[in-house]
């Protein structure tokens, strides 16, 4: 991305602030395993939750217990959660050059077929939305 002001690209933390989107302290995790692991210049995340701190903040199925619209919201408190503790391990999100590739797991009921609207990344990155009956709460 370049901003208007100049020709030089603008970093990932002034974007996301010229989004007003703020980070939430990154997730604590709920169990003995580490949330990011970096191996050379690839770094990988644990899947992630829609959480507060340890706390669930979307709990049930959609298509049951969860429409679609809240659905993406799980899944965008989800991928803020990414981004934060990719940011806390790296020191700046500045750092990242690419996501290679994001995938989302949806929990929905019956022969529910939205995965697509709930997972919409509309991103340049190797993706996939798959349906599960069931995700660790």
């Amino acid at each position: 991305m370049v901003t208007r002001e100049s020709a030089r690209p603008a970093s990932a933390e002034q974007r996301l602030e010229e989004l007003g989107i703020k980070l939430p302290a990154p997730p604590e995790p709920f169990g003995t395993y580490a949330e990011a692991v970096q191996t050379g210049n690839l770094l990988f995340l644990t899947g992630m939750l829609p959480t507060e701190g340890r706390a669930a903040k979307f709990i049930g199925r959609v298509g049951a217990e969860l429409d679609v619209d809240t659905g993406r919201k799980a899944a965008y408190l989800a991928a803020l959660n990414g981004l934060a503790v990719a940011r806390e391990h790296l020191g700046s999100l500045d750092k990242v050059t690419r996501i290679v590739r994001l995938g989302v797991l949806v929990a929905t009921s019956g022969d529910v077929r939205d995965q697509p609207k709930v997972a919409d990344l509309r991103s340049c990155c190797k993706r996939s939305s798959e349906k599960t009956r069931i995700l660790p709460a």
